[in-house]
């Protein structure tokens, strides 16, 4: 339901900006479909099929989609003008592929299925949530070999359908896959020409051994993982907790293309568009990434595909340089003009979600798009011929995409020439944000005009290196006037242990402005690039008026030529940045329901609020006040303002409710400069006689819940600090923003409920000896789930059914914590908002109070860092999450 709210936004917006005849037409060509529609009439009380629909309607018409789920078994071709669009009210869902029913238990937790034969994927859905292809480390040592490996065992030798099998190699800003072609002993053969083009590329990174190996039915051991056995046409699969494959919805792939569209005047409106796939790379060309998601494909790419005249002037390659192999989109739209796409959705895509190539004049517009295995949005195709050219990319949500093809982005844009890509949402990505221009310079293009403005992009790089939250390369325009523009930007809160750049200008690089953007917390250099070695043009920069971590920009190749630079320094939480540029990027008001997670509902009534309050010493005498702090602030109802008591670290506070209260639980709100590690709660019916009914030990700044076993009568509470105690403690000295009093219980909704603990790719992450992702809500501060082999890894918790949280807390063990992470959250599993965020935790309980209150079955505890060796922290370890 969540979803189909913010569809509903998302048209209602639209037709609000693009005005009310943006796709009215008279009843007359108009044509209404439903999924199980018949005959001829298709009108609203006689709907027919979408096929029907297709094939007569007239130029300039309308078809009208009802809800529920079209099933398709070929694509929906359209050529314009025509429009699609949904139903008042309605969520059409355009589905590409099969259910699978008939389930089974086997043995060791596996659950298996029948699946018709010829059947091929490379995903699977569980109730909306992708599944993992069968993965593992390397089950025997490999040394390199010219056409493949040789092993130290046989153990490869032995597995089932040995040419299923798939090696997966994470390089620097890549991820390439290539398939086995064959095993025999010791020697494993590896398909072409994937092989080759994946280690021998004379430019960018190569593939060496495996990062892991993926797509065997040995490997086959953790939940959320499955496994298509096809010569035995069967599927098999391990249920995650709380997944019950006897009732489960079961999605598995068959369709690639769902809607392609040519010509002028398309409008696509409030549909959805899932559960398409993509199976080339199970082919010999494999997934030979060079960057982005473009790929060598066929013999001797690796040297000859769009290589041009770089390596040899006498028997050149392909033109222009960088012109590879587009992924394509699961939705694509080739030479369309005129084109509108709003308000629709892209997700569970097992490619690219949306791929415009060569469109002109078009608007994408307050669209989302989810969970595909490829790129986001793919603006252009990279060879240079037809350019995409006067679009608009604005106010969509772009987040967790390239799920399967690592090295993707949220939005590509190739060669192009005066489009703009505005006010976009992109977080969660494993690879850049938004990538812009192509060629690196190699060859002079077209490309000019382009315009970077007013996006917002967070949580990029979250698994390669050697990018940036908006990265560009190449030639734009022929001069700073007609070249691309960055402006009105936020990048914030990149994760690369690797290196790369907030924004990041990459080689060939030329003619660009960038003013007014905001960069922090992305853990590398704001600004900079890399030059080209062999005299590439590389310059003609204007960076100026940005609000930047490191206002010295980073040239690891050399400078840049005629570059003026000038800009403000801010602080690594972002401090000193405008709040009107903040408040600027990303989605507009009028798109903002589509990235916001579903509100909650409000606390209880705070029977502590508006009370009179007294500051004393431990003596019970009046304490003095430090300057600028007032009582009243504790129980005012904000957190922006706080008591702190002056003279002596130790202090409590007093709150006279004015009458007795039964009370369930409370809470006590720290600032973030001054708030006491250590303090107790005491209550009194008569401020003479005192019972402590709340202890809390190596707390942090925040909102600290207590609850009560049983309920406790009172009418004075009394906060008293028990540390810090003295100089140079953590906390500095108690200061109180707020107290809060309810009369019911706050439970926490994720005590004892089922965890998992997931790498940032979303596999099951392998765990510490004695630790297991069921100890984050045990109940037990003593035990704790901890991931090891990757630094950064995900503690999720399934509510069990959605539940209003206010309050979220984190516990962490004081020799292995994370000091910086975010909280997601979700209702279905598999589309997550990000509600809070902590840059300055350490060991110990961390208080989280939410902007405001969310509804949610999921809840994510995300690590940032550490993210490399060396840190404070280790690696995060988590003792519980508590939800409130």
């Amino acid at each position: 339901m969540h979803r189909v709210r913010l569809l509903l936004a998302a048209l209602a917006a639209t037709a609000t900006v693009l005005g009310p005849g943006t796709a009215a037409l008279a009843a007359s060509s108009s044509l209404t479909v439903s999924p199980d529609g018949t005959g001829s009439a298709c009108s609203a009380a006689a709907p027919c099929s979408l096929e029907t629909a297709r094939s007569s309607v007239q130029a300039g018409g309308r078809v009208v989609l009802t809800g529920g789920t079209y099933r398709l078994t070929k694509t929906l071709a359209v050529s314009g003008p025509v429009t699609y669009q949904a139903a008042p009210g309605a969520r059409p869902v355009l589905n590409g592929g099969r259910p699978v029913t008939g389930w089974h238990a086997t043995t060791g937790g596996v659950w298996a299925a029948s699946v018709p034969s010829g059947t091929e994927t490379r995903q699977l859905y569980v109730d909306g949530v992708r599944a993992n292809r069968a993965e593992g480390p390397d089950p025997t040592g490999f040394t390199r070999t010219a056409t493949g490996y040789t092993t130290s065992d046989t153990t490869l030798a032995g597995w089932k359908n040995p040419t299923d099998i798939e090696f997966v190699y994470n390089v620097g800003w890549t991820q390439m896959r290539c398939g086995v072609a064959a095993v025999s002993g010791t020697t494993v053969t590896m398909d072409q020409p994937c092989f080759d083009n994946s280690t021998r590329k004379q430019y960018g990174v190569n593939a060496d051994r495996p990062d892991r190996v993926e797509n065997a039915r040995e490997l086959l051991d953790r939940p959320g993982e499955f496994y298509l056995d096809r010569p035995a046409h069967t599927l098999y699969y391990i249920p995650r907790p709380g997944q019950d494959l006897r009732t489960a919805d079961v999605e598995l792939p068959v369709l690639q293309t769902l809607l392609s569209g040519t010509g002028a005047g398309i409008t696509v409106q409030g549909l959805s568009f899932e559960y398409a796939g993509w199976t080339e790379p199970d082919g010999p060309d494999g997934f030979s990434e060079v960057q982005a998601n473009m790929r060598l494909t066929g013999p001797d790419a690796w040297e000859k595909q769009g290589s041009c005249d770089r390596f040899s002037k006498t028997s050149p390659g392909t033109c222009p340089y960088g012109n590879w192999t587009m992924t394509p989109g699961n939705v694509v739209f080739s030479g369309a003009s005129g084109l509108q796409l709003l308000g629709n959705t892209f997700e569970h895509l097992g490619a690219a979600g949306l791929q415009l190539s060569a469109a002109s004049d078009s608007v994408v517009r307050g669209n989302v798009v989810t969970d595909t295995s490829g790129n986001g949005i793919e603006i252009g195709d990279g060879t240079g011929v037809s350019l995409p050219s006067g679009n608009t990319i604005d106010d969509n949500w772009v987040h967790h995409v390239a799920v399967d093809y690592g090295g993707g982005v949220g939005i590509f844009q190739s060669y192009a020439t005066d489009d703009t890509i505005a006010h976009n949402q992109v977080n969660d990505v494993p690879y850049s944000g938004i990538s812009s221009n192509w060629g690196w310079g190699r060859t002079p293009t077209v490309s000019s005009g382009d315009k970077i403005l007013n996006n917002l992009v967070f949580d990029h790089m979250q698994q390669h290196s050697d990018g940036g939250g908006i990265y560009v390369l190449g030639q734009e325009g022929t001069s700073l006037a007609d070249g691309l523009t960055i402006s009105g930007n936020v990048v914030r809160d990149g994760n690369s242990a690797g290196g790369g750049h907030a924004i990041y200008t990459d080689g060939g690089s030329q003619h660009i402005t960038m003013t007014g953007n905001a960069m922090f917390a992305n853990g590398v250099f704001s600004m900079g690039g890399c030059r080209e070695t062999d005299g590439t043009p590389y310059g003609d920069f204007s960076y100026t008026g940005n609000y930047v971590e490191n206002p010295v920009p980073d040239w690891p190749c050399g400078d840049p030529d005629n570059a003026t630079i000038s800009n403000t320094q801010v602080g690594h939480d972002g401090s000193g940045v405008p709040a009107a540029l903040l408040a600027s990027a990303g989605l507009t008001p009028a798109f903002a329901a589509l990235s916001a997670a579903p509100a909650g509902c409000a606390l209880p009534v705070n029977l502590a609020a508006g009370k009179p309050a007294q500051a004393q010493f431990l003596d019970g005498t009046p304490a003095q006040l430090q300057p600028g702090t007032v009582v009243s602030a504790a129980t005012d109802s904000s957190l922006d303002t706080w008591v702190q008591a002056s003279g002596q670290f130790r202090w409590q506070l007093v709150v006279d409710l004015q009458r007795a209260q039964s009370l369930g639980s409370m809470t006590v709100s720290f600032p973030q400069p001054h708030f006491a590690t250590d303090f107790h709660v005491d209550a009194s019916l008569d401020a003479t006689s005192w019972t402590t009914v709340g202890t809390v030990h190596d707390s942090g700044w925040g909102t600290v819940p207590l609850s009560f076993t049983t309920p406790v009568s009172a009418r004075y509470l009394r906060i008293v600090a028990d540390k810090p105690d003295d100089w140079g403690q953590r906390g500095d000295q108690m200061a109180i923003s707020g107290v809060a009093a309810y009369a019911s219980n706050l439970k926490n909704a994720a005590e004892r409920k089922p965890a998992q603990a997931l790498f940032i790719d979303g596999t099951q992450a392998d765990m510490q000896p004695n630790s297991l992702p069921a100890s984050a809500t045990d109940g037990d501060p003593g035990t704790w789930a901890q991931a090891t082999g990757r630094f950064r890894w995900i503690s999720q918790v399934d509510l069990g059914r959605p539940a209003s949280v206010n309050l979220i807390t984190l516990l962490q063990p004081d020799d292995k914590f994370a000091t910086a992470f975010h909280i997601d959250a979700s209702l279905d599993g598999s589309s997550f908002t990000t509600v809070a965020r902590r840059l300055d935790a350490g060991g110990g309980l961390t208080p989280v109070q939410l902007d405001r209150p969310v509804s949610a079955r999921y809840l994510r505890v995300v690590a940032d860092r550490p993210n490399d060796g060396g840190q404070t922290g280790g690696q995060m370890a988590v003792a519980e999450i508590g939800a409130y």
